[in-house]
């Protein structure tokens, strides 16, 4: 199956999940959230924040709530609808895109930060991806991957062929990931100062998950 297949049977899974897909995930403390993304991009608010795997618009509409000029991307059309009708709802001026995380549509060196929410494990070409990534960041730019992992292990999804196709399933190479396997796929894509940080208390009480962790590396300034 090309690769072009795997994604599109992706996205097609997702414009599925859209209508549920928040009601499901209604676990976060949102003033933890905004709190500890102000500290993870800082205080300079004349930055680009460009959200991978939007969603529904969880961290882009609290990045340009914060300030930062946000831009959200998904294969999902039916989740840019939501995430739309959260921005107006909160008065952002967030801009979401329809796109693929694995060929961006932006020109070398112009992104400040990439971000994503639980993304990376649904990666057909993780290594191509980060390649790309890195390409659109800015000399100094940062990646923020933000996932729920297994304290001393990785991510550990109870996934087994979530889209129903025994051949997407086998592309997702980065599902089961542990948390050396992350490190080195942004090292070996050269990102630097890379590392792993445990983000805690943004689950509301009364909900028994994993940690968030956040995947951290920098383009090297030229």
């Amino acid at each position: 199956m090309e690769i072009i297949e795997v994604v599109q049977i992706i996205g097609k899974y997702w414009d599925g999940r859209s209508p549920n897909f928040d009601e499901e995930h209604d676990t976060e403390d949102i003033p933890a959230w905004m709190n500890a993304l102000e500290e993870l991009l800082g205080s300079d608010k004349n930055k680009s924040v460009l959200d991978l795997g939007t969603g529904t618009g969880f961290l882009a509409n609290m990045t340009a709530q914060i300030g930062f000029s946000s831009i959200g991307l998904d294969i999902s059309r039916e989740m840019l609808k939501y995430a739309l009708k959260h921005a107006q709802a909160r008065g952002t001026n967030t801009v979401f895109m329809f796109g693929n995380v694995h060929t961006l549509p932006f020109t070398d060196n112009t992104i400040d930060y990439i971000i994503n929410s639980r993304l990376i494990w649904t990666l057909v070409e993780p290594d191509e991806a980060i390649i790309e990534w890195r390409r659109i960041l800015k000399p100094g730019g940062k990646i923020l991957c933000f996932h729920r992992m297994k304290e001393e292990v990785g991510i550990v999804l109870n996934k087994a062929n979530i889209y129903e196709d025994d051949e997407v399933d086998r592309e997702l190479r980065v599902k089961a990931a542990r948390m050396d396997e992350l490190v080195d796929l942004l090292l070996r894509n050269g990102l630097v100062d890379v590392e792993i940080r445990k983000l805690p208390g943004l689950t509301r009480p009364g909900f028994d998950y994993d940690p968030w962790f956040v995947l951290m590396g920098t383009k090297a300034a030229e």
